[in-house]
């Protein structure tokens, strides 16, 4: 069965690639430009994890994960998919809702040991 990868970053240009890179290494993907339409469409579909950018309007990448909690969704798996130095006091309140930091710009081969290493871990248990 296909896995289902959500990207939300609000620049339109990285999601079209997110897209086009996921869908090329075997994935479903489903490309959302903001943080508020992501947590209405998690609530349709579950996706089995969310690449999150932390730079975004209107919401951040932080006040998406508080979101997810608010919601009760903290458990979806997030990887964070960011330009942004992120420094250890900004993640500390995170660390349990994050389960690895991607650093744009992300080549293919990086993207795709990522994702295998996390869907091959979750599925040895």
């Amino acid at each position: 069965m296909t896995k289902t990868v959500m990207v939300v970053d609000d620049d339109i240009p990285n999601l079209t690639v997110m897209g086009l890179l996921l869908k090329k290494i075997g994935y479903s993907a489903i490309t959302i430009h903001n943080g508020w339409d992501a947590l209405a469409a998690i609530k349709e579909k579950k996706p089995d994890l969310i690449l999150l950018d932390l730079m975004m309007t209107p919401i951040d990448g932080w006040q998406f994960l508080d979101e997810l909690r608010k919601e009760g969704l903290s458990r979806l798996p997030v990887m964070l998919f960011t330009a942004k130095y992120i420094r250890d006091e900004e993640i500390a309140p995170y660390k349990k809702d994050i389960i690895q930091i991607l650093q744009k710009p992300v080549s293919l081969r990086e993207l795709e040991v990522a994702l295998h290493d996390f869907f091959q871990s979750r599925s040895d248990t």
